[in-house]
């Protein structure tokens, strides 16, 4: 992927779009008016992407897969935080995300440090085979049926302990429903996330 193309009732609204999802500046925006839209129809920009940290987070990631004696694929998409690349290899997917994603977070570390000893300013996160991806969808619907159950039963209900990152992720997603409030406890070493409806019955 080395563009973003996202519509709008005006060009200025997908330009904006654009900008938001690659979390590039405004200034720095190299686009172009694919469609400027009609009546029945929406407005179309194409942004396009920093083709040069592109190429060094591919390069980066090559390279490594070919030290490990295998090859893959590496697809690149912006994020307002960075980029997210999911990186799918010939045999060697299960032993780069070994047990709970421990040689993941292994793996992402040794490319973030080699990416950024080059160009300090490029964030990523790195994915093998979908994996994170495929963990936050699951982890999602879990908090999604707790949530439906409290509103079901008027009961509060506890979430197994999750990480940090966890935690961020279910309660950005659950605060968007105003039927519900969500916090936290501590019990000894974990930290516990509470769904409880917004108003006691």
């Amino acid at each position: 992927m080395r563009y973003i193309e996202e519509e709008g009732r005006t060009v200025e609204e997908a330009l904006e779009k654009a900008l938001e999802k690659g979390g590039i500046d405004r200034a720095d925006a190299r686009f172009e008016v694919v469609d400027p839209g009609g009546e029945s129809r929406p407005a179309r920009v194409r942004l396009y992407l920093d083709s040069e940290e592109l190429d060094l987070i591919e390069e980066t990631i090559m390279e490594f897969l070919k030290r490990l004696g295998t090859t893959g694929t590496v697809d690149i998409k912006p994020g307002p935080k960075g980029y997210y690349v999911n990186v799918r290899t010939r045999g060697f997917d299960s032993a780069l995300i070994g047990r709970d994603g421990r040689n993941l977070e292994a793996f992402e570390h040794l490319i973030r440090l080699m990416v950024q000893r080059k160009n300090h300013r490029i964030e990523l996160e790195l994915d093998v085979s979908s994996y994170k991806e495929r963990k936050r969808r699951l982890l999602l619907n879990k908090a999604l049926a707790v949530a439906k159950r409290v509103k079901d039963t008027g009961k509060e209900m506890r979430i197994d302990p999750l990480t940090p990152e966890e935690r961020r992720i279910v309660r950005e997603e659950l605060r968007k429903d105003k039927e519900i409030r969500v916090y936290t406890i501590r019990r000894g070493r974990n930290i516990y996330l509470i769904v409880a409806p917004a108003k006691k019955r």
